[in-house]
């Protein structure tokens, strides 16, 4: 027997915005825009497995300030044993100074159990420039530093400062579909054999004017 409970979504402004980068390049109004999806399944027969998520993604503008949480938990047990459990939260604020330049600020906190991560705290900041910014097609980059303080789970503690560079891009048709994807290198500015590296692409295509189907992708490298 095979059961699925439940796949919710709900959007703040009926916007998709589910990948970061398609917000952030956006032309929207001031206010608040994003949404949140809750994911609940569960399968039982040969396979006995139950899988929770949670993620809400927001952004508030104000004219040149504009404030961004994103927010993730998932939760997931196989044959009654716990096989994943993840979050994080994420809150960055940005400050535009021309129509190229912007000044960003950012803290976030993570947890991963299978990664032997019990905690991940960071705070930094840095510069974003808008490389290219068309109707269909926008390209922005960002160079920065942040400070991490990581607990692993033999009580290990590793604190590091690390550059933060970015490359992102969106290719959109209005009320079809978006594409984005973004490029970011961290190295250890202590020691650069040690870096992360991490790409993370979406894919959001739009049926009628309420329904979205989202397709994420994401892989990462880290030397450490």
């Amino acid at each position: 027997m095979l059961r699925v409970i439940l796949l919710f979504s709900l959007s703040i402004n009926i916007s998709a915005f589910l990948n970061i980068e398609t917000l952030r390049q956006s032309d929207i109004e001031d206010g608040l825009n994003g949404s949140s999806r809750l994911s609940l399944m569960s399968q039982k027969g040969n396979v006995n497995k139950s899988l929770y998520g949670f993620s809400t993604l927001a952004q508030y503008k104000k004219k040149s300030h504009t404030f961004l949480l994103l927010a993730d938990y998932q939760y997931g047990e196989s044959f009654s044993k716990l096989d994943n459990r993840q979050g994080h939260i994420h809150f960055r604020y940005s400050k535009k100074f021309s129509n190229r330049l912007s000044l960003e600020g950012f803290q976030q906190t993570e947890f991963n159990k299978f990664q032997d991560l019990n905690s991940r705290v960071l705070i930094g900041g840095g510069l974003r420039t808008k490389v290219v910014k068309r109707e269909n097609i926008s390209f922005f980059c960002g160079t920065g530093v942040f400070y991490e303080n990581e607990v692993l789970s033999d009580e290990t503690k590793i604190r590091n400062p690390r550059g933060n560079f970015y490359l992102s891009s969106v290719w959109q048709k209005e009320k079809e579909y978006s594409f984005s994807s973004t490029l970011y290198y961290q190295p250890n500015t202590k020691n650069f054999s040690d870096r992360r590296v991490r790409l993370n692409l979406g894919l959001e295509t739009y049926f009628g004017r309420i329904f979205t189907q989202s397709i994420e992708f994401s892989w990462q490298e880290d030397t450490r």
